[in-house]
């Protein structure tokens, strides 16, 4: 009998010094019942305008999820150490988020036009005012201002220089007999090659294998970057990476929202130059730019209830233990 209490009371010292992890389940957060799912709900035909000029009530439908206020909201209220906007943290999630929130709007349109469309055309014109007027009344609503940096230059267009209009790139792009817009095998590369396994840290290698791709997109069927030589060339080219994004966008929202902001991040930051960056660069802490306080908070909430849940473990089986042990 001791020799059955002796051999108990060093199980239970034991079993009180394993790590709690051990005994962690995993603990997922309650889904959001107000989250959109992360394909685009697709928009009737009807409320959208084939070209804005043409209707006095043209508008500019949006998908904006929940997670759209989080990652504009926790971005754009950075500042800068001199106290201002900081251009590199907010602009490109904002562009993100802006081109993932017109996606299916601004393939929609695409795929209306025909693919056989020449590059040299004149650009289509711009939703820009209706998207941005939509975009800032439903931020208001969720009580987020986009501060102007001062009171001549707006964030979306001054600041940021973001456009958005029916995008045009047949040498990736074509349509169906269906009418259904469709990507070449270089998109299905892009997919491939800009799909990041851990969003909660991309590499820089990764973002420039992505940003590698992209041109790609532009050079199928002859079309060559050395080409690029008159601003239409070049507004044309731009137009083919923003239309690739805002396909990987359209795609699954949640897994290239991140790379697309580190991609948009390289773009804007070589804009200044007219070059192609070669290389993405992304925060000095080398989180993903879109990254936003709703993942910390859950990832957080998970921490600690897998933290509790371990605890009460540990001491049910104590007691149970020291229950049978003073039994014995």
């Amino acid at each position: 009998m001791p020799q059955i209490r002796t051999n108990v009371f060093f199980f239970l010292l034991f079993l009180l010094h394993i790590p709690y992890y051990l005994f962690a389940l995993p603990v997922l957060p309650e889904p959001d019942p107000s989250a959109q799912p992360f394909l685009p709900t697709p928009t009737p035909p009807a409320t959208i305008s084939a070209f804005p000029e043409q209707s006095d009530l043209a508008t500019c439908p949006l998908d904006l999820p929940n997670e759209l206020f989080h990652g504009i909201n926790n971005a754009c209220n950075v500042k800068s150490k001199s106290g201002e906007l900081s251009r590199n943290q907010c602009c490109p999630v904002l562009g993100a988020w802006l081109y993932s929130a017109y996606a299916s709007t601004a393939l929609s349109r695409a795929g209306r036009m025909s693919a056989s469309t020449p590059y040299d055309l004149p650009v289509l014109p711009e939703d820009s005012e209706s998207c941005v007027d939509n975009l800032e009344k439903a931020l208001k609503g969720r009580g987020i201002e986009l501060r102007k940096p001062n009171e001549t230059c707006d964030v979306v267009f001054c600041y940021c220089n973001i456009r958005l209009h029916p995008f045009n790139c047949p040498e990736a792009f074509t349509v169906s007999k269906q009418g259904k817009l469709v990507g070449d095998k270089s998109v299905k590369m892009l997919e491939k090659d800009c799909l990041s396994h851990n969003k909660d840290h991309l590499s820089l290698s990764g973002c420039s294998k992505c940003l590698h791709r992209l041109y790609q997109l532009k050079e199928e069927n002859g079309m060559n970057r050395t080409r690029k030589t008159d601003r239409r060339s070049k507004m044309h080219s731009r137009d083919c990476e923003l239309m690739g994004l805002t396909w990987l966008l359209s795609k699954n929202r949640t897994a290239y929202i991140h790379t697309v902001s580190a991609v948009l991040r390289a773009l804007m930051i070589s804009s200044t130059d007219g070059s192609d960056p070669q290389s993405c660069s992304l925060a000095s802490d080398g989180m993903p730019l879109a990254v936003d306080s709703a993942e910390l908070d859950n990832k957080s909430s998970a921490t600690k209830h897998s933290y509790m849940l371990s605890t009460c473990m540990i001491y049910v089986s104590a007691i149970v233990i020291y229950t049978m042990f003073m039994f014995l």
